[in-house]
């Protein structure tokens, strides 16, 4: 029985690829932060169901991850490092520097500390997949090419998407000799709380393209960018 951690998943594309790995019989580990919220999941996915409370901004919640997925495996086949907040402000006048230090807490650091809690179990792994959710908007290309001028996305976000996409592809150029995948997703312009103006796509669908397309990938696709089942993604 293969296993899965999915940081933020308590709501949104989290929520659903928790729904889709349940049916799919994988142990799964969902990364919460109150235990009102815990107990919640382990009503509603009663089996091979074993959250997990921290704080992902705080490194302890490295001790919090190694300690519960200890107790009920030796290995981590998928982390999923999807838990993320969105930006604000998109004016320079008005971006704040502590919500950009917020979004890179939860969207760069938080997931080397998911990584450093998860890699001994990872290597245990007969095909250890690391899928960094990430955003269009993280492309620089895409950026660049001004495909998204005058939208109103906030400084925050997209710096920090940028920054995270650096950290995929310099831990997939780390981990590739110890056979483990490192991708960054953009699942699609999700119908979620967080949503951007053009959102056309529900989660469960965003999820569902996710879950088929990781069970295909092993270290042949390791520091791939893409948008699952849909297209490759210009760093």
């Amino acid at each position: 029985m293969e296993t899965v951690l999915i940081t933020g998943a308590n709501r949104g594309l989290g929520y659903e690829l928790l729904k889709v790995y349940s049916t799919k019989q994988y142990i799964s580990f969902p990364l919460v932060r109150t235990e009102e919220t815990a107990e919640q999941l382990m009503n509603t996915f009663p089996k091979n169901c074993y959250p997990i409370v921290a704080d992902l901004n705080y490194d302890d919640a490295k001790e919090c991850i190694a300690n519960i997925v200890s107790k009920h495996v030796d290995s981590i086949d998928v982390l999923i490092n999807n838990a993320g907040i969105s930006g604000k402000e998109f004016l320079i006048e008005t971006v704040s520097t502590e919500e950009v230090n917020n979004l890179f807490n939860i969207h760069c650091l938080a997931p080397i500390r998911t990584v450093q809690a998860c890699i001994p179990f990872l290597r245990n792994s007969d095909n250890p997949r690391i899928i960094n959710v990430s955003s269009r908007l993280g492309s620089l290309t895409r950026m660049a090419s001004g495909e998204f001028i005058n939208r109103d996305f906030s400084y925050s976000y997209r710096m920090a998407k940028a920054a995270q996409n650096m950290f995929t592809i310099s831990l997939s150029q780390e981990l590739q000799m110890d056979n483990i995948t490192v991708c960054a997703v953009h699942p699609g312009q999700l119908i979620t709380r967080g949503g951007s103006t053009d959102s056309d796509t529900d989660a469960m669908i965003g999820a569902t393209n996710m879950y088929e397309w990781i069970e295909t990938i092993n270290i042949i696709n390791t520091g791939s960018f893409v948008q699952p089942l849909v297209s490759n993604q210009p760093w």
